[in-house]
Formats: C-alpha cells, structure tokens, sequence
C-alpha cells in the first residue's frame, strides 16, 4: 500500500486493491473491530464507488485508441459530407 503525504493519513488505494479489500471484508476475513482495517474499508468502499460514478482512469493506450476511433469517425463522417455537398455545388456554380 502507498501513503499520499497528507496529514490525514489517507492511503492511495488502486481499484484493484479496492476491490480486494471490499471483497475481504464482505466474506467476513477482516477483522472489523478494529478501527484502522473499518477505516481501510470505508476508504476501499468510497473509492469503489467513486470509480464507478466516475470511471476508472484510461491508460494512455486506451485514451489512444479512443482517439484515433475519435479522429477515423471525423474523417469518415467529413469524407461523406464532402462526397454528398461537393458535386451539389459544382452542379449549381456551372
């Protein structure tokens, strides 16, 4: 586990993580009498369900790859506007 440097001591839990903590704590393996480990998991179930309002952050190959599909549709889109008004166009300038 990683620590921010925050006063308040929150620890910077990945989704991963998270979910395998949420997932221990439903089975009933966690202890929960203790106030550090029901504090790791309200601190597992807020990010659980920030992630899930939110998203869970791209990589940048998804973001990537999101983009080019992004541009290409553009180009797509652009290429048939083009092939649909162009000709009109020309047939009313002549």
């Amino acid at each position: 586990m990683r620590r921010r440097d925050r006063a308040t001591g929150d620890t910077a839990l990945t989704v991963d993580e998270a979910t395998a903590i949420a997932e221990h704590a439903e089975n009933g393996d966690l202890d929960m009498e203790d106030p550090e480990v029901r504090r790791l998991v309200g601190e597992a179930n807020r990010l659980l369900v920030r992630a899930g309002v939110w998203g869970i952050a791209e990589s940048p190959k998804q973001r990537r790859r999101r983009r080019l599909l992004a541009i290409g549709a553009s180009v797509l889109v652009l290429s048939w506007l083009a092939g649909l008004f162009l000709p009109l166009l020309i047939k009313l300038t002549e």
